[in-house]
């Protein structure tokens, strides 16, 4: 409204009560228009209840869980660090080069029953491909672990990489120093020679 508009609308007490009047009619349609809203959210949200109640007991469940799962973790760290704090990382590495060793030495033994016809061809398969992946993965660990502790070596000390790192030969068992798991063979493979008078799985059979 212009000034002029207002100043009639002040000087006329009628105009003025339907001015009022129509902004109350508005805020009276508004309030009716929200509680509407208001009731029809409030039923939804009653129709919601029992699923919330369920769902706030699978999560009340699912904390218990979290919870005694995470103090399982805790007393298994709690466990590792008790077995592993008197243990050097040298000495672990030199146990993993030994449990390797002994792996290769079993593949041997193993050998040796296929060719004195104490095993079938089906049992030493069996036996020999379960020793040499064990044997591998081993030899692996060994290997990264090594790795691991000449990194520290480079960091922490000036005498050169890899100082105080035991090498493979000196394990029983291996020769030929860092690596060297397979006894040298005059065929130069790295698994033992099985000899001509070795009895042979049929030709269908994949070794």
């Amino acid at each position: 409204m212009s000034s002029d508009e207002l100043k009639e609308l002040l000087n006329n007490d009628d105009k003025l009560d339907e001015k009022v009047d129509e902004v109350l009619e508005s805020l009276r349609t508004q309030k009716v228009r929200f509680c509407e809203e208001n009731r029809s959210r409030a039923e939804k949200n009653i129709e919601k209840e029992p699923k919330i109640i369920e769902l706030r007991g699978k999560l009340a469940e699912l904390t218990e869980e979290g919870r005694t799962r995470c103090n399982a973790v805790q007393e298994l760290l709690t466990q590792i660090k008790e077995k592993t704090s008197g243990v050097s990382q040298e000495t672990a590495l030199a146990l993993l080069q030994t449990a390797a060793s002994e792996s290769e030495e079993q593949t041997e033994e193993i050998v040796k029953k296929f060719t004195s016809n104490e095993l079938n061809v089906d049992a030493f398969l069996e036996e020999f491909l379960r020793s040499r992946r064990t044997m591998h993965l081993r030899k692996l660990k060994a290997e990264k672990m090594q790795e691991l502790i000449r990194k520290q070596a480079q960091r922490h000390s000036t005498g050169g990489p890899g100082g105080g790192v035991p090498a493979y030969a000196n394990v029983p068992g291996t020769a030929g120093g860092i690596g060297s798991f397979y006894p040298p063979s005059q065929m130069g493979v790295p698994y033992p020679v099985i000899g001509p008078m070795m009895p042979m799985p049929p030709p269908p059979r994949p070794y």
